[in-house]
């Protein structure tokens, strides 16, 4: 099976979002609570856990799915007539993509600036910069016994 990796920030980042929201549509990060929450379901499986929060017509969910399959947010597999959909990838895992691609955007515009920025931005929780130093410390430690 060829191997998708979907650009995660592919409509953009809102800043003013949170969450998987900052890329993702109301409607999309709606559909990835419900999968992440329980992997693994059909359309009307989805439908039905959406109608409890909001109200989306079975096309509109159809449609979703199907484009958040061919944009490599989840996977899908062919139960007797229906197609069970699962998330590509576990909340965490999608995150960390997010994050990647939104600060390597920036580090490969300006990395000073943008590393300088992150430093300030972080620098009054003296425990995010612990582990920001923690961090550094064992990256050294891995690169000197490569």
């Amino acid at each position: 099976m060829r191997r998708i990796n979907p650009k995660i920030t592919l409509r953009g980042f809102k800043p003013a979002a949170r969450g998987v929201a900052h890329v993702l549509g109301e409607l999309e990060t709606a559909v990835m609570e419900v999968l992440w929450l329980e992997p693994g379901q059909t359309v009307n499986e989805v439908e039905e856990h959406l109608r409890q929060g909001r109200g989306s017509a079975h096309t509109t969910v159809l449609t979703t799915l199907d484009r958040m399959h061919r944009k490599g947010y989840l996977t899908r597999e062919k139960r007797a007539k229906a197609f069970v959909y699962s998330p590509r990838y576990t909340r965490a895992e999608f995150e960390r993509m997010m994050a990647q691609e939104v600060l390597g955007a920036l580090i490969g515009y300006s990395a000073e600036t943008a590393v300088s920025t992150f430093v300030d931005l972080i620098g009054n929780d003296a425990g995010a910069l612990d582990q920001l130093e923690a961090r550094i410390r064992e990256k050294r430690r891995q690169r000197a016994n490569k």
